[in-house]
């Protein structure tokens, strides 16, 4: 028979391990989508965008960005003119839409580290 304690360690390693790859999964998916709405003209925009992942004390933390001077001035200005699909909001509005399903990507993974 196998020590509880044991076992439990197992689980914790297993659920952070899942949880990491959830959210992971669930940056880069994010990163793709925001990427069919970002502003274009020659890519420099679209090309600067990063997902990471960080395993924590408490948990997993993403963050999605893009990393040009004018990323912030192009993701909040809803006045500038964009090609058709392309718009201000182009990672705001994906993580609204598409939260619902991160959060159950993220809780499926981990439920199936556990089955």
């Amino acid at each position: 028979m196998q020590d509880f304690g044991k076992v439990l360690a197992q689980a914790e390693q297993a659920i952070r391990a899942a949880m990491v790859q959830g959210v992971h999964e669930s940056c880069e998916d994010l990163l793709s989508v925001s990427r069919d709405e970002i502003p274009y003209d020659q890519g420099d925009l679209s090309n600067s965008g990063l997902a990471s992942t960080e395993s924590t004390s408490t948990g997993a933390h993403g963050a999605v960005g893009y990393d040009t001077p004018y990323a912030v001035v192009q993701h909040e200005a809803v006045d500038f003119r964009h090609q058709d699909g392309r718009k201000a909001h182009f990672l705001g509005d994906p993580l609204r839409e598409y939260a619902d399903r991160y959060l159950q990507h993220i809780a499926g993974t981990i439920g199936d580290a556990l089955s």
